[in-house]
């Protein structure tokens, strides 16, 4: 299966093709704010390894891709590399010239502020977005950050740089009409770069980007799972009780000690149950270290609902394998088929049919260009009798 690549190690093209291409993987994730790649090529003459010096040109690398030769989906990212490591067998010049990094973004990483900022957080998070520069010079092109997010605070950066300061609003903001779970990440989509900063439960609203169904070819709009794997910490959340999510604070205003509780069923699922059976305790598992509680956590909604809607997306993930698809991205919906299992009433009975949320996107180029999707979700669907707990908030799965 042919497809479109070009590489540019600062402003020079890098001949690559199968016969010299050991790995090249580009990875997007909803949990990391850059995207990163990693680069081993057949270096059989020795230019990159022994030639060419690396300095400032070579330490920026330009990978444009495409699953067809035509450019039709195209993608491109520009990377920084913050390690290289050539090698040689024996004595000759050749060898291999491994190379990984990060998205190229300057203003996030440094330099570190101490400042104070007035208005809604929504334009706070958009004025820090304006910040960041594509290499030092082109701003990012897009920026989509939560409408939710339109109350008025004040807030300071106490000698943080952009990436603590933005770490820290996510892991404690809460929408107008309790939005939680809020991403922060960098992604590339048609060659431009979009900030987002959203929540969990707006980035599963909505339509699913794509479909997908297990076939080794496409199926009218339906994109092909040529290999799938489940797996489910069904036991892991058993024991750590997750119907209940319990927390405690000091509240500053009243000098009191407060505790409260965080329900499941208060959650939106993905899925028609949630991986928690319906006698889970609910007895061991709080957090006690959220500390004093000040203007901005006054009562810690936005930290509880943050860590509590994090472990529960992580109850069922899948990894899926289908062919090159450049503009797929974390942060987006999906809707899967399994087409067998038709005992029951419905031809898609099978259990992980139906929604489900981009985690993370690893694009593989070799032979063939792959992409690979790490996906999760609350639970399964299912027709047959179960203990597992019914989910009451629910995105509905389409027939």
């Amino acid at each position: 299966m042919s497809y479109y690549l070009r590489v540019k190690f600062g402003d020079k093209d890098v001949p690559v093709n199968p016969s010299n291409l050991k790995e090249l993987t580009i990875i997007q994730d909803i949990n990391k704010f850059l995207p990163e790649f990693r680069l081993q090529l057949v270096d059989t003459t020795g230019a990159l390894t022994h030639t060419f010096p690396f300095d400032i040109n070579m330490s920026k690398i330009y990978i444009e891709f495409s699953p067809d030769l035509e450019h039709e989906t195209q993608n491109a990212l520009t990377f920084a590399v913050y390690q290289r490591e050539p090698y040689a067998d024996e004595s000759t010049p050749s060898g291999r010239y491994e190379v990984v990094g990060l998205l190229d973004i300057e203003g996030l990483l440094n330099p570190q502020y101490s400042r104070g900022f007035s208005g809604t957080v929504k334009s706070i998070i958009e004025s820090i977005a304006t910040e960041l520069r594509v290499g030092e010079d082109e701003k990012i092109e897009e920026i989509e950050v939560s409408a939710a997010l339109s109350a008025t605070k004040s807030l300071v950066q106490p000698q943080w740089n952009n990436a603590q300061f933005l770490k820290y609003l996510k892991e404690n903001l809460e929408g107008i009409a309790g939005e939680y779970g809020y991403k922060c990440f960098i992604k590339a989509y048609k060659t431009k770069l979009t900030f987002v900063f959203k929540s969990y439960s707006e980035m599963i609203g909505g339509t699913p980007s794509y479909k997908f169904i297990l076939a080794d070819t496409p199926y009218e709009d339906r994109l092909p799972i040529l290999n799938y794997s489940i797996f489910d910490n069904y036991k892991i959340y058993t024991t750590l009780a997750g119907k209940e999510q319990g927390f405690a604070y000091f509240n500053y205003a009243t000098s009191e000690f407060v505790t409260g509780t965080e329900a499941v069923q208060d959650y939106t699922s993905l899925s028609d149950f949630w991986l928690l059976d319906q006698n889970d305790s609910v007895a061991n598992n709080s957090l006690n270290a959220t500390g004093r509680s000040n203007d901005f956590t006054s009562d810690f909604g936005g930290y509880v609902k943050s860590s509590y809607s994090n472990r529960l997306m992580g109850l069922v993930q899948m990894w899926i394998t289908t062919y090159g698809t450049a503009n797929i991205c974390p942060g987006q919906m999906i809707e899967i088929f399994f087409p067998y299992g038709i005992e029951g009433d419905e031809l898609y009975s099978y259990q992980y049919s139906g929604y489900w949320l981009i985690e993370r996107v690893v694009h593989n180029f070799g032979d063939h260009y792959l992409t690979r999707l790490l996906l999760t979700r609350n639970g399964l669907d299912t027709d047959k009798a179960t203990t597992l707990l019914k989910a009451t908030k629910q995105i509905g799965k389409s027939k």
